[in-house]
């Protein structure tokens, strides 16, 4: 929730098994009596740049016009 407030570590390395990286983040502040988790864990994909980076090739490229 928004009322939550954590602070962040840096993000981990990527599992090649998940294919994902973690970070947890410490929980700072609860706002208004927020029932917040003391500890949380946050996962984004490894490949986030190259994804990005195909989906601009995609478009520009050999799509059917």
């Amino acid at each position: 929730p928004a009322d939550c407030k954590y602070k962040f570590e840096s993000w981990g390395g990527c599992s090649a098994q998940t294919g994902v990286k973690t970070r947890s983040g410490i929980l700072k502040k609860a706002l208004y009596n927020a029932q917040c988790e003391e500890i949380v864990y946050v996962t984004k994909p490894c490949s986030s740049k190259i994804k990005s980076k195909s989906k601009g090739a995609a478009k520009k490229g050999k799509g059917k016009d």
